[in-house]
């Protein structure tokens, strides 16, 4: 007996090395607040109201008058102060090859200091923890598949976030392939239920360094599902549900209200019937002390086969390294739509993204990321122009600085009905100016703070709940965190 243990015990050791496995921890613990501000309500995600075409409904039954839109900016200042917490940690097991790798992820996010509702007052006790990614990455046919609920790039403007799907990579000449199937919205069929209404993404990439110090990368991601057309609806008058440019009904259960989707934002699709193609081109330059960024997208396709998509995206970014200091230019525009009962959807359509502050302090998403106005790279379905120039400067190895000046414009114009009954219109955003200090405070510890101020122009009219075509209201904000990541 003691020899067939020896043996057993010496076989174990031998194939120890076979079976053994490498983990890895990593975590970010985000620490945000909100200094000041003097609308608090301005940061609720309220630039992305789908309809923007009508301010003050009246209905012609009754005269009565009713607030439509987004009402963010309060004729008195609306102050606040906030802390809150975000805490990511995740586990990387993969084989001591490196053939196979399996991620899980966990996220305690958005805790606001004092609120109950997510576990931030007396005694905390919340249950609220979120699974951020699933997946597991292996090789396969001399390139690399992922599988799960995993973290995906398509392009940092269009689409950014975490999905569940397939995609899988590989090394072709100077660049690289990548085929991906994505599904961010799924119905499950039944006997009375047997369309593929689940909401569908094939995605096609090829990256390559066609020279030293640039990339190009050329791209086109096909969203699809055959849900609810315009036939399975039908129009009704405006006044029996108060409004003025007409909704939908469902057929199927008359007691809900289906219209168009709640916002211009492709992750509210689900269940309509839909065609979005996206052809893209973006990459980046460096030769010597000059940079460049760029990217470009088209989209064509239909919705609910009546209506048809024709938004544009163009971006660049352009600067040069100066000693310690870099200046840099960033331009882009994202189309709009003039017209949202014409049947042509013209406006440019992000899939799920968070665009941050590195563009504007005020309108997206800043240190205190759960609280915005809006996180895609546009307003409503009237899209944006934004000109930025920044300047960044190391003071130190601990220290960074940076300041920018911003003009911001919606690409189409917003027009709606202000509180005298007048109709107003216009595009004019304004003029906003933004500071920022990073210190390191150890080797993977931040701590930061940033600051925004926007000279509100007579566009943000539409957002003040007294409004009269005339902006009443500046905004800015203060915010900081404390982060530790490794």
């Amino acid at each position: 007996m003691k020899r067939v243990l020896v043996a057993l015990a010496l076989t174990l050791a031998m194939a120890a090395p076979a079976f053994a496995v490498d983990f890895a921890f990593h975590g970010d613990f985000n620490h945000r607040f909100r200094l000041y501000t003097n609308h608090v309500n301005f940061f609720d995600g309220a630039g992305n109201s789908y309809n923007s075409t009508t301010k003050l409904v009246v209905d012609p039954a009754t005269g009565l008058k009713t607030k439509k839109g987004a009402a963010a900016i309060g004729k008195d200042d609306s102050n606040d102060t906030m802390g809150e917490l975000k805490y990511r940690m995740w586990m990387t097991a993969s084989s001591d090859d490196g053939a196979i790798k399996g991620t899980y992820a966990i996220e305690v996010g958005g805790i606001q200091f004092g609120n109950s509702g997510r576990g931030g007052a007396f005694s905390g006790d919340g249950t609220f923890v979120e699974t951020r990614w699933a997946f597991t990455d292996f090789a396969l046919a001399g390139g690399r598949t992922r599988m799960g609920l995993m973290p995906i790039n398509v392009n940092k403007f269009l689409w950014n976030e975490t999905v569940t799907g397939i995609d899988y990579k590989v090394n072709v000449g100077n660049g690289d392939l990548t085929f991906a199937w994505y599904r961010g919205y799924e119905v499950i069929n039944t006997d009375d239920n047997n369309d593929f209404k689940d909401l569908d993404a094939l995605y096609l990439r090829y990256n390559l360094k066609p020279a030293e110090g640039t990339k190009v990368g050329f791209f086109a991601l096909w969203q699809t599902s055959d849900g609810a057309t315009d036939g399975d609806l039908v129009k009704v008058p405006a006044s029996s549900l108060q409004l003025t440019d007409g909704t939908f009904l469902n057929k199927a259960a008359t007691t809900k209200a289906v219209a168009l989707p709640a916002a211009n934002y492709a992750k509210t699709f689900g269940g309509y019937d839909l065609d979005l193609y996206t052809l893209g081109v973006d990459g980046s330059l460096k030769a010597g002390n000059f940079f460049a960024n760029w990217d470009l997208m088209y989209q064509f396709g239909d919705m609910m086969e009546e209506y048809d998509f024709g938004g544009y995206f163009i971006h660049v970014d352009a600067g040069m390294k100066m000693g310690k200091g870099k200046l840099t230019g960033t331009f882009w525009y994202a189309s709009g739509d003039d017209d949202s009962t014409d049947g042509d959807l013209d406006a440019f359509v992000a899939t799920d993204v968070d665009i941050n502050s590195q563009y504007s302090v005020v309108l997206f998403e800043g240190y205190t990321d759960d609280d915005y106005f809006s996180e895609t790279p546009y307003l409503m379905d009237k899209g944006l122009m934004l000109t930025r120039i920044g300047y960044d400067f190391q003071v130190s190895d601990k220290l960074k600085v940076g300041v920018a000046a911003l003009y911001l414009m919606t690409a189409e114009d917003i027009e709606y009905i202000d509180d005298n009954g007048k109709k107003q219109s216009d595009d004019s955003i304004g003029f906003e100016f933004d500071a920022y200090a990073s210190y390191k405070l150890f080797s993977k510890t931040e701590a930061a703070i940033q600051f925004g101020y926007l000279m509100a122009d007579d566009a943000m009219d539409y957002y003040e709940v007294e409004c009269d075509g005339d902006s009443d209201e500046d905004i800015f904000i203060i915010s900081s965190r404390i982060r530790y990541h490794f």
